[in-house]
Formats: structure tokens, C-alpha cells, sequence
């Protein structure tokens, strides 16, 4: 049976599908030594409509597999930004992987989540949200063969 989306190119739900993507990632970290949590579950409800608009305004398409990779990653970013926690820097050469207005979005993208709740964001969290972005932009399919990113857990 094919499912409805919501026709804003990251193939989600209509009506905003966080609540099954949210599910899909307590599935895939159930057996880590972090379960998602009701607070993860509200925290993510706020963050995946940002990232989803921000894909739709990028032209990014994010398949099943690369939107569980990023809501993964978002699961850890949302922790760290609960419990401030602050990623260490990352090397320079990986900010010239990602064109300048993915890290921009990424940036604005991550300030909308973090302002109100008091946290600024490093670099480095910028630096890795843009590249779920620029994977995405890079295949056109927004998925990587071979990707395992899902099964590294909530510690992206």
C-alpha cells in the first residue's frame, strides 16, 4: 500500500510524520544503554519539523534511510543541547567538504532549536548536521550505499 507524503521532498508523512520517524529511532537505539525517552520524544518533536522544512527549502529529497540517519543524529544533538554538552572541535578540512550555504542553513537551522532554550551551539554541531545535508545533495536520492549510520546508535 503506498503511503502519503507530505509533498515537501523529504518523503515524509503528511500531517508531519514525527511521531512514526521518533518511533523508528527508538527502535533502532532500543537496546543502547539510552533509551528514547518521553523528553527525547517532545525534544524531537520540536527539532524534526525544522530539519524537515530546512531539507524542503535546500530541494533535498531524505529517503526512509538518510532521514532515520539524521533524526538518529538528532536524538544525540538534543541530548547534548538538554544537557549541555559541547561537541570538541572538528578538523578544518571537513568544513571545505560542505559548501558554505549548507553550513549557513545548518547554522540557522541549529540557532532556531538552540536559542530558546539558552544554548549555543559549537561549530562542530553545525559541521555535522550540514553533512547529513550535503550526503543528501551529493546522492540526489538523500541515501548512501552501504550507509551504517543507523546502526551506530544515538551517537552521531
Amino acid at each position: 500500500m503506498a503511503r502519503t507524503t507530505a509533498g515537501d521532498g523529504t518523503g515524509a508523512p503528511a500531517g508531519g510524520g514525527e511521531g512514526p520517524l521518533t518511533e523508528r529511532v527508538a527502535e533502532a537505539v532500543a537496546d543502547s544503554s539510552e533509551p528514547v525517552t518521553d523528553t527525547d520524544r517532545a525534544d524531537l518533536a520540536e527539532l524534526l519539523p525544522l530539519i524537515r522544512r530546512h531539507a524542503a527549502q535546500q530541494g533535498l529529497v531524505l529517503d526512509e534511510e538518510r532521514q532515520l540517519a539524521v533524526a538518529v543524529h538528532a536524538l544525540a544533538f538534543v541530548r547534548r543541547v538538554r544537557h549541555g554538552e559541547r561537541l570538541d572541535p572538528l578538523a578544518d578540512e571537513l568544513y571545505a567538504e560542505v559548501p558554505g550555504a549548507l553550513l549557513t542553513a545548518a547554522r540557522q537551522l541549529v540557532d532556531a532549536y538552540c536559542t530558546p532554550r539558552g544554548h549555543t551551539a559549537p561549530d562542530s554541531e553545525v559541521l555535522l548536521l550540514a553533512l547529513h545535508f550535503a550526503v543528501a545533495r551529493h546522492t540526489g536520492s538523500g541515501a548512501r550505499p552501504g550507509d551504517t549510520e543507523t546502526t551506530r546508535g544515538a551517537q552521531a
